[in-house]
């Protein structure tokens, strides 16, 4: 028995419920399909009416907008079965039997199936870099990720026991977008949860402007400086790893204040027709030796 949690925020979802809807019923164990609306524009709730009419889907709205873990926990509560497979709302299936492999997996504490990227670049500049990086840092094949799993995991498609679930949850304390996949993963680890890593991925077709995906990566740097200062992460996160180096070193303010007095040709650079990741990767280590500093 499965229960499919899917959190809904500004985005329609209606042919992948659809396609979930149609595997469902072909599944030959109990399944439920939970679409949370969690307090989306009106345009988008008027769309999203209709899935309560569709088979196996419960529709549910919510007045506030609870936040990416809050909302997870809120479903968690609602899901009649153990089995619980969270999936972000911004996803496409590409596989006939994805619902399937999840269903037949007996022996588990976490599931993680992977995340695929269109497989070619939009035409609209301005998402390029999301496709882009989201290309090279997040669409990694099974064999990678098996290598790291707990570093490798996300919440976008996962599989979980209900059991594990309620001893970890979503850390409602983590605000906007940004790591709280990095803590739930810590969390598992630390308690001693295995993360079993399959190849069943979803597409991520949600790709955003290069502001609003810069923006959301700024406040994912703001969420895990606040980590850092719980001691709720170590070295095996590569930024973090980096981070404590150079402050070993000394270095850490130096090269903090050289980067971001080249911000504005670092964003040319990622806003432009060949963005390089490894400015990314140091304007968001210079970030986040600014948010932790703040913090101290």
């Amino acid at each position: 028995m499965l229960s499919v949690l899917i959190p809904i925020y500004n985005f329609d979802v209606r042919a992948f419920v659809a396609d979930l809807a149609e595997q469902a019923a072909a599944l030959e164990v109990d399944c439920e399909i939970i679409c949370f609306d969690d307090a989306s524009d009106a345009s988008f709730k008027d769309l999203h009416k209709q899935l309560a009419d569709t088979p196996l889907v419960r529709y549910i709205e919510s007045e506030q907008n609870l936040g990416r873990s809050k909302v997870r926990n809120a479903m968690e509560r609602e899901a009649r079965y153990d089995k619980l497979l969270f999936l972000d709302c911004d996803g496409r299936v590409v596989r006939e039997d994805y619902l399937a492999q999840y269903a037949h997996i007996q022996s588990y504490d976490v599931v993680y199936g992977g995340r695929v990227y269109p497989k070619d670049a939009p035409t609209d500049n301005a998402l390029l870099f999301h496709w882009y990086c989201g290309k090279q840092k997040e669409e990694v094949d099974v064999a990678q990720r098996r290598q790291l799993p707990y570093k490798s995991f996300m919440t976008n498609n996962f599989m979980v026991r209900r059991e594990v679930y309620r001893q970890i949850k979503m850390d409602e304390s983590v605000k906007g977008y940004g790591h709280e996949d990095t803590l739930f993963a810590m969390e598992l680890k630390r308690h001693g949860f295995a993360v079993t890593h399959i190849d069943n991925p979803l597409e991520h077709i949600g790709i955003e402007p290069v502001d609003e995906f810069l923006r959301k990566s700024a406040n994912g740097v703001t969420n895990l400086a606040r980590l850092i200062e719980r001691g709720q992460v170590d070295n095996s996160i590569k930024l973090v790893r980096t981070y404590h180096r150079l402050k070993s070193m000394g270095l850490l303010g130096t090269f903090s204040r050289l980067i971001m007095m080249n911000e504005a040709r670092i964003m040319r650079n990622l806003k432009g027709p060949k963005p390089n990741l490894l400015w990314f990767d140091l304007w968001k280590l210079a970030r986040l030796f600014l948010e932790v500093g703040a913090r101290s």
